[in-house]
């Protein structure tokens, strides 16, 4: 991710869930992707010039991991031969729900 992307990541999540609070805030997040964008059409947006600087661990329970296998198997089916799928829909859903968050962010630049 950007390291602006990891900012506002870090600092949402903080406020809503506590210190400790980013893999939750993301587990939410792959939820609300899948239920607000079921075409996907988020997933793979601006990824042609997207330059990682940076990158962030957070934890998937067993109900996240299945999730997020889902929205796999959704974009695999518009796009079989794409690459660094699972990165892609937790970017994805990062933006997604920052996006939607009280706090105005700069999303061009995540």
């Amino acid at each position: 991710m950007t390291e602006e992307m990891q900012k506002a990541l870090r600092e949402v999540s903080s406020a809503l869930y506590g210190a400790k609070g980013k893999s939750r805030w993301v587990r939410d997040a792959l939820s609300m992707l899948a239920a607000e964008d079921p075409a996907m059409t988020s997933v793979g947006f601006g990824e042609a010039h997207f330059v990682p600087t940076c990158s962030e661990q957070i934890l998937l329970s067993d109900g996240s991991e299945e999730i997020l296998e889902n929205l796999v198997a959704r974009v695999r089916r518009q796009d079989p031969l794409a690459e660094g799928v699972k990165s892609q829909v937790l970017r994805a859903a990062v933006r997604w729900r920052l996006e939607r968050s009280s706090r105005p962010f700069e999303l061009n630049r995540l």
